[in-house]
């Protein structure tokens, strides 16, 4: 029979390779755990670089791929570099396997840059997957990357614009200052969704005594800049400031004015008092504004404008320019005004000489076309063109809150031409630490209006602070200044916290962690052999040696095993205290003097009662006694003969025994009883027969009866035979009993 492991041992096997695997991730979790390299950007940074591993990027160069809102359109961007392949087909799909956008390029170019418009139809998880069909066959598949460093894209029911937290009423000391005192505003606005939030800021041209210190740059969702200044020459200065991220939408902005006046006299303040919120209107309709000025001299009078940039004098539109000092309010016309976002400015002008001119600044008027729809070409607008009267540069990357260690991290930024203009190329200049790299940089035009800068150093940079800085001029003539700087992370060689092994530096804390791993790997490995060595034991012994109990024979039987006499003698009857028996007196029995003849050898009693039976017709058994059978009988009493008894006999008998007194005389002996008739037999007698009288047999005096010998206790096999011969003789009795029975029959 096959051995079985118990279900026991397995489940402890199972428990063994289990703690195996556990053992075997503890170091591996602990490695990953002590790692620092989790900054997402930094990951981002180092894949948008196009390479053999990269070959063909999908990015969204205007808004955050993990925030876009259900039904807008937005620009994807594809660029996709080979060796020595072609490309002759572009397929985008989306995540259902839907064709989203498709190229096919006749001339099979080796590096393509391309965009197309995407508009999400529901929120949720999405994906991009990209295809390049290659002319010599083959397929090669896009990347979806961007400075966020997310895996798919998210879209959202809704993208909220960015918030404004602080006013300039904040101003120190206020919006109105004398000349040569110092002005300071720290603007702080924030984004709900913790998209990059893009700004441009514009000021009072020719005015270089205001400056901007970026402390947040908005790439994380919050964007905090400090302005101050000192003002040396009178004059109201306008400052405006617009945010988005990303979406047209999505567009606020700040208008504040610094009043700067003369020790000997003071600048006019003027307020907007009406509309006091953004007003949003369909061209042709009128609308009413007014306005309060204080001033310490006398106003003459005032000019009220309307404009979209409100710090370039020359795009501003007249309005009335001579409007009487005792008038505080204006009917505005819109009928001759362009769709978009205005601003109305009103100038208070005193009679000083020169003359003070004081400025006030309307919230947004948002003036669209008469309806619902406006005239629009839809194949080409997207809802993430966010087009300003000033020139942009947006999304920068990489920023100053990203810990970068690549020393050849890819820059890039988008230009975005002003309103009613394009980009000029020949204009384009891109610097690096102050040092001009315009003839290498790489540009994607993604429209006339909007174009993208990637410059991709060809040597490592040092590691600390550097400078990006991108100048550009669209075709009305307005120009842009816009730098930004990030750091790169130094790789301290001489550090002690690091070993140099093979060429790479290891911090000691993850040599550690390794050491740590290597040993508790060694553990893992070594401890379920220990275990399962000493649950299993010796395998060279016999299982049933070690499990057999003395007491009890095998528990699987064979063919070859031998039957061993079992002794009982457990030592239980020695360990219990038996009651003391009462002492008895009986009565001296004069039988007990005498001693049974010796046996003598006669012929078998089966012989001699074969001779005595006679066939005699049988009584009828009474109801309370069956009577048997002389054969039966005659069975038992041999059964009774082949019984041995063994007594022990202590010394004192065994010479009681050796020792025949004489016998009494004929008047002692008492009269003998009848014999008496086994409990389990009823003989009833013939008329002719008697029943016996027992004879006794009297020794003469002086012999000794022999001492009879202790009988051995035959063994086994002699007993099993001699069952057999019992069992013969009962059947060859029974055999003659129904002999005996047929003939009275």
């Amino acid at each position: 029979m096959r051995e079985r492991s118990a279900p026991k041992k397995r489940a402890q096997l199972s428990m063994i390779y289990l703690t195996f695997l556990l053992l075997l991730s503890i170091p591996l979790t602990i490695f990953g755990l002590t790692q620092d390299d989790f900054d997402l950007r930094e990951r981002a940074f180092e894949d948008l670089e196009l390479s053999e591993e990269h070959p063909c990027l999908i990015s969204f160069p205007n808004v955050n791929p993990y925030s876009l809102q259900v039904g807008n359109t937005v620009t994807v961007q594809v660029d996709a570099k080979l060796e020595d392949k072609a490309i002759s087909e572009l397929k985008v799909k989306d995540g259902e396997e839907e064709l989203v956008y498709e190229e096919i390029f006749s001339s099979s170019p080796i590096e393509i840059a391309t965009s197309f418009p995407y508009t999400p139809q529901k929120a949720g998880e999405a994906d991009l997957i990209g295809e390049l069909t290659l002319t010599e066959g083959g397929k090669v598949n896009c990347e979806i990357t961007s400075p966020y460093d997310i895996q798919g894209l998210q879209i959202i029911p809704e993208n909220n614009a960015p918030d404004f937290i602080t006013l300039p009423s904040q101003s120190i000391p206020s919006q109105n200052i004398v000349a040569n005192d110092t002005y300071e505003y720290t603007l702080e606005a924030q984004d709900p969704e913790g998209d990059r939030i893009n700004y441009s800021y514009s000021f009072t041209p020719r005015a270089d005594w205001l400056n901007k210190t970026i402390i947040d740059d908005g790439s994380s969702g919050r964007l905090t800049i400090k302005f101050s200044g000192r003002a040396d020459k009178p004059a109201s200065y306008l400052a405006n400031i617009f945010i988005h991220d990303g979406y047209s939408k999505n567009l606020s902005a700040q208008s504040w004015i610094i009043n700067v006046s003369p020790g000997e006299n003071d600048i006019p303040v003027v307020t907007i008092t009406e509309p006091t919120e953004s007003l949003r209107i369909d061209k042709g309709i009128t609308f009413k504004s007014s306005w309060e000025a204080t001033d310490r001299n006398f106003i003459e009078r005032y000019e009220l404008f309307i404009t979209r940039n409100i710090t370039d004098e020359e795009q501003w539109i007249p309005i009335n320019e001579d409007i009487p000092y005792d008038t505080n309010s204006y009917n505005v016309e819109t009928s001759d005004l362009t769709t978009g976002t205005y601003k109305l400015v009103a100038q208070a002008i005193d009679n000083q000489t020169p003359p003070g001119i004081g400025r006030g600044i309307s919230p947004e008027i948002v003036i669209s076309s008469t309806g619902e729809t406006p005239i629009e070409e839809p194949d080409k607008d997207t809802d993430d063109e966010v087009i300003l009267s000033e020139p942009q540069v947006i999304n920068m990357s990489p920023m100053s809150t990203d810990e970068i260690t690549n020393s050849r991290v890819t820059i890039r930024a988008t230009l975005v031409a002003g309103t009613d203009a394009t980009i000029d190329e020949e204009s384009i200049l891109f610097k690096l630490d102050n040092v001009d790299y315009s003839e290498q940089i790489k540009i994607n035009r993604i429209s006339d209006e909007e174009y993208t800068v990637i410059y991709q150093p060809q040597q490592d940079l040092d590691a600390g602070l550097h400078k990006a800085e991108v100048i550009f001029e669209d075709t009305r003539g307005s120009d842009i200044n816009k730098s930004w700087s990030f750091t790169i992370q130094a790789l301290d060689t001489d550090d002690d916290s690091t070993y140099n092994i093979f060429g790479y530096e290891i911090g000691k804390n993850v040599i550690r962690v390794i050491a740590i791993g290597v040993v508790t790997v060694i553990l893992a490995i070594v401890a379920p052999f220990i275990i399962f060595s000493i649950w299993k034991g010796d395998k060279t012994k016999d299982d049933s040696t070690m499990y057999a109990n003395s007491k009890l024979p095998p528990s699987i039987p064979t063919d070859d095993t031998e039957y061993t006499p079992v002794e009982k003698d457990f030592g239980v009857k020695e360990m219990v205290q038996a009651d003391p028996e009462p002492v008895e007196n009986p009565e001296e029995d004069l039988w007990d003097k005498y001693t049974a003849p010796k046996p003598k050898e006669e012929e078998s009693s089966i012989e001699k009662e074969d001779e005595k039976i006679k066939v005699e017709p049988m009584s009828q058994p009474t109801n309370e006694t069956e009577v048997k059978p002389k054969d039966e009988a005659k069975e038992d009493t041999k059964e009774q003969e082949l019984e041995v008894k063994v007594e022990e006999t202590s010394n004192d008998a065994e010479q009681d025994e050796s020792t025949t007194p004489p016998p009494p005389p004929p008047s002692e002996i008492p009269e003998q009883a009848p014999a008496a008739t086994p409990e389990n037999k009823v003989e009833t007698p013939t008329q002719n027969e008697t029943p016996e009288e027992p004879t006794v047999e009297i020794k003469p005096e002086g012999e000794i009866s022999p001492a009879i010998p202790e009988p051995e206790i035959p063994e086994i096999s002699e007993l099993q035979k001699l069952s057999e011969q019992l069992q013969k003789i009962r059947e060859q009795e029974k055999q003659e009993s129904d002999n005996n029975q047929n003939p009275q029959e």
